[in-house]
């Protein structure tokens, strides 16, 4: 499964100490995409459970309770 996600930004995210003390000594970085907390994980990829193989979606603001639509079959 894939998702089409929008980004903004221009450069890295630097992640320095304060933070992981911050996250507990350890921090979970999104790969889906739609976490409103970014770089980090906020469980928003449970939206994605039910996608399927092989199919390229797009979540309406690339917000895991936006609307999800198929952009191709691959």
């Amino acid at each position: 499964m894939a998702r089409d996600i929008t980004h903004d930004e221009h450069g890295p995210y630097m992640i320095d100490e304060a933070e992981f003390d911050e996250q507990g000594g350890g921090a979970a970085i999104c790969r889906c995409g739609l976490s409103d907390n970014k770089p980090y994980c906020d469980g928003s990829h449970q939206a994605t459970k039910d996608e399927e193989d092989g199919v390229v979606y797009r979540y309406e603001n690339d917000d895991s309770e936006g609307e999800r639509t198929v952009v191709r079959e691959e």
